[in-house]
């Protein structure tokens, strides 16, 4: 989704989501000049080349020479939103991902995703700095089988753990015994099926929810795998129509 910034009161068009401050830099067109990060009432914030930032469209940017230090700290703290609860404050808005990752004490070694509502999450590796501004939203997903930054997400692990699996994924889905991964966060039942070469007529397709509950899945039907909750599938051989062996 494409939005607008303001740099020095003149308008960029720029994606929207996880944006690295380089193509904020690059937008502004100033080598040797500072860009802030312009916030009414509040400390502006530096940016160097090297960090991220949620774009949503209407931030405004300023160049400069102030001499400011690099994170300086702000008026008021930021209230921080981590798994969809406003649970912690910022003194300083620049963080690292593994700094971030720290406040979930359930999952500090997890993997963190920035919550974009105009699309795909967006995941952050430990190094990664991110300068947070009021309204950001971030989620840590566990990672009990060890996968790393761009590895598929495991469905199983999130709904065991009641986490949301991020948007806009690969994702590692549980049939039965086995694990298999899936290119899209939606597919049918019908899909689900082939993934284990058990056919329509033959088979039928549960699917297990956190807490025990099993819910059929007909051919057509359109799973979403980034939905909270899903924890595997199951496969139930159809018993003999009558008159067919």
């Amino acid at each position: 989704m494409t939005t607008n910034i303001e740099i020095d009161s003149k308008k960029y068009a720029i994606e929207a989501g996880l944006v690295s401050t380089r193509v904020i830099y690059d937008l502004a067109g100033c080598e040797n000049r500072r860009v802030f990060l312009n916030q009414q009432d509040e400390i502006d914030i530096p940016l160097d080349s090297d960090s991220f930032l949620i774009i949503r469209g209407s931030e405004s940017f300023v160049t400069g020479d102030s001499p400011i230090e690099d994170n300086p700290p702000l008026r008021n703290a930021i209230q921080l939103r981590l798994n969809g609860e406003l649970n912690h404050s910022l003194p300083k808005a620049i963080i690292t991902g593994k700094e971030l990752k720290a406040f979930d004490p359930e999952h500090p070694k997890g993997r963190l995703f920035a919550d974009i509502s105009t699309g795909p999450d967006a995941e952050i590796a430990d190094d990664i700095k991110i300068v947070v501004q009021e309204g950001n939203s971030f989620f840590v997903i566990p990672s009990s089988d060890g996968s790393s930054t761009g590895d598929p997400v495991d469905v199983e692990d999130c709904g065991k753990h009641d986490r949301r699996p991020p948007k806009g994924q690969k994702y590692r889905i549980r049939i039965d015994r086995d694990k298999y991964t899936v290119n899209e966060e939606q597919i049918t039942g019908a899909q689900i099926l082939a993934l284990v070469k058990k056919e329509l007529e033959n088979w039928s397709l549960n699917q297990k929810l956190r807490g025990g509950e099993r819910k059929r899945i007909e051919a057509n039907d359109l799973v979403d795998v980034s939905q909270p909750g899903i924890e595997r599938f199951e496969t139930v051989r159809r018993q003999a129509q009558q008159g067919r062996e």
